[in-house]
């Protein structure tokens, strides 16, 4: 659900990239560290919406819950009160008044409720000392305290459901501003940096569109150990817009990610202890990740 989001977001540390390797290119006059904060901006916004989204499903799951608990006893209820009243004409016509169709959860509070207030009017059955009780465990008590449930539910889903409006609101509003700046930066790029420049292929390598198809398989062009305790990969895949990779070093039983959302397509690491290093890289995309490369073995000194 947040392709394009992410797809906002993957450009914009593109395009922060760039600026930093290329001096000159202030877009709208901001620094890396103004674009990086309109980056922030859309990841914070973005786990907002997501947890009063999350925050919501679970308020109508439980208001579903509670409405159909309530349906149910109103259809039970019923049916055992006509019949425990049907020698009373007059409480038998107050029951036949109630109401029966309930589609909504609206519908559903407004039938107990006139349940409940008619319960409270009932005399005792007739041939009762009691008052009426649908079953052992279903008196008056028991029903509203389903109606209530159910009432609450329903009144506390509209505070909710803004703010998830609201969150959704400002992730709308912090995506269209990382939008407008990435557009601007590319058309002034463009315009500041002629075809050919070394410049220009930097901004040229901005991605402009999102991916229709996950990207190739990750090929490994190189992998070194330049000096001792170092290793140094060189990957591409077409159709990638960042990469993952991938270490298993001496004793580790597994793969494990030691570097995620890479936006070059050079990876470098220090420190390691001497012995022999597996890596692989997993090229992504808006439409998720593609094969796997095959293992390059680096032999630390």
């Amino acid at each position: 659900m947040f392709k394009l989001t992410d797809f906002e977001i993957l450009q914009g540390r593109y395009v922060k990239a760039a600026m930093e390797e290329i001096a000159s290119f202030r877009p709208d006059g901001k620094t890396p560290a103004d674009v990086q904060t309109l980056i922030d901006s859309v990841v914070t916004a973005q786990t907002t919406f997501l947890n009063k989204k999350t925050t919501l499903d679970l308020a109508r799951g439980e208001l579903d819950e509670a409405v159909a608990e309530l349906h149910l006893a109103c259809t039970q209820v019923y049916p055992i009160m006509k019949v425990r009243y049907r020698t009373d004409p007059g409480s038998l016509q107050a029951i036949n008044r109630l109401p029966v169709q309930d589609r909504t959860p609206r519908e559903t509070l407004t039938r107990g409720e006139a349940m409940s207030a008619l319960w409270a009017q009932l005399p005792n059955p007739p041939g009762s000392a009691t008052p009426f009780k649908a079953w052992d465990t279903m008196d008056k008590a028991t029903f509203d305290a389903l109606l209530t449930a159910a009432r609450t539910k329903v009144n506390g889903l509209a505070a909710v459901d803004q703010d998830y409006q609201v969150a959704q609101g400002d992730l709308h509003e912090q995506t269209e501003r990382l939008e407008d700046f990435v557009t601007s930066a590319l058309i002034t790029g463009r315009a500041q940096f002629p075809p050919g420049t070394p410049e220009r292929e930097v901004i040229d390598a901005i991605p402009t569109e999102p991916a229709q198809q996950p990207p190739d398989q990750t090929v490994i062009s190189a992998a070194t150990s330049p000096a001792p305790g170092s290793a140094h990969l060189e990957f591409d895949a077409d159709g990638a817009t960042q990469f993952d990779v991938l270490q298993k070093g001496p004793g580790d039983p597994d793969f494990a990610v030691v570097a995620a959302d890479l936006i070059t397509t050079t990876y470098d690491a220090t420190g390691l202890a001497a012995g022999s290093y597996d890596f692989k890289v997993i090229g992504r995309n808006s439409q998720g990740p593609g094969p796997e490369s095959t293992v390059a073995t680096i032999n630390v000194a």
